[in-house]
């Protein structure tokens, strides 16, 4: 592995930061507001030299795809969501009118 320039540490450093403040990876705009870059192209210039330095791994084809190697992000803090009514599975139940 490369050394890395100010620049891609300090992605990394907020991936890293934007995982465990919210549970869920930034976008490459995200990271663009975060790290206050200049363009969306700056961005993935450096992901794409992150990820084939084994620094990041990324999943085009998802807008959040972004995980740091060898690192788990768990969420302590369960969503609850209210039970409000059921709903039938099978033949419809007819509905008076």
């Amino acid at each position: 592995m490369k050394t890395l320039s100010s620049k891609q540490q300090h992605i990394i450093d907020f991936v890293s930061h934007f995982w465990v403040e919210r549970s869920y990876p930034p976008t490459v705009r995200d990271i663009l507001a975060g790290c206050k870059l200049s363009s969306t192209s700056v961005v993935d210039y450096n992901l794409r030299i992150l990820e084939s330095e084994g620094y990041l791994q990324r999943r085009p084809e998802v807008s959040r795809g972004i995980s740091l190697p060898g690192v788990t992000y768990t969420s302590e803090a369960g969503v609850q969501v209210p039970v409000i009514g059921q709903i039938a599975a099978g033949k419809p139940i007819p509905v008076p009118t």
